[in-house]
């Protein structure tokens, strides 16, 4: 029960009408459990909550309503999980029934995924457009050269790759 709930009986009587009061702010709850489960951002998630408060301000009512969206939420979530994991588990063995009946096609699928999330597991790996990352595997992988990567060397080509590699693709 908010403050403000608990003193409007007191001034008005019994006929004060408190359900404005608690419209807004189940709205305002709602929009800050739409912004917890949703916002990209953290900047995002504050400005969303800092504009509802401001309507509202922080009373128990609207911590409780907030708290309830969340448990919902998350007993949702929990009651999702073992459909996904059947459907997860659906997904998996048809794509092994496939990959079996058509190696061919499954074999053109997974060098078009790779040539899709190469620049993202080059860059990954430390080869960037800049050349060599400090601290990362591919510089621990040069270090094995001491400096020095012969002609055709994997290394190399996967170096190159990095640093010309179009990466707003």
């Amino acid at each position: 029960m908010s403050f403000l709930s608990s003193i409007l009986p007191c001034l008005f009587g019994d006929v004060a009408d408190t359900s404005s009061l608690t419209t807004t702010t189940n709205h305002a709850a709602s929009n800050i459990i739409t912004a917890i489960l949703t916002s990209p951002t953290t900047v995002e998630l504050q400005k969303t909550v800092n504009e509802q408060v401001a309507v509202t301000g922080w009373t128990d009512s609207l911590v409780e309503a907030i708290l309830r969206g969340l448990t919902t939420a998350v007993e949702a979530g929990a009651a999702l999980a073992r459909p996904a994991a059947d459907a997860l588990k659906k997904a998996t063995d048809a794509a092994i029934d496939f990959k079996k009946d058509h190696p061919v096609y499954a074999t053109l699928i997974a060098l078009g995924i790779l040539f899709v999330l190469l620049p993202w597991v080059l860059e990954l790996l430390g080869f960037t457009e800049s050349g060599v990352s400090l601290g990362s595997w591919a510089a621990r992988w040069q270090k094995t050269y001491h400096g020095y990567v012969p002609k055709r060397a994997l290394f190399g080509y996967f170096q190159r790759m990095g640093a010309k590699w179009h990466w707003s693709l």
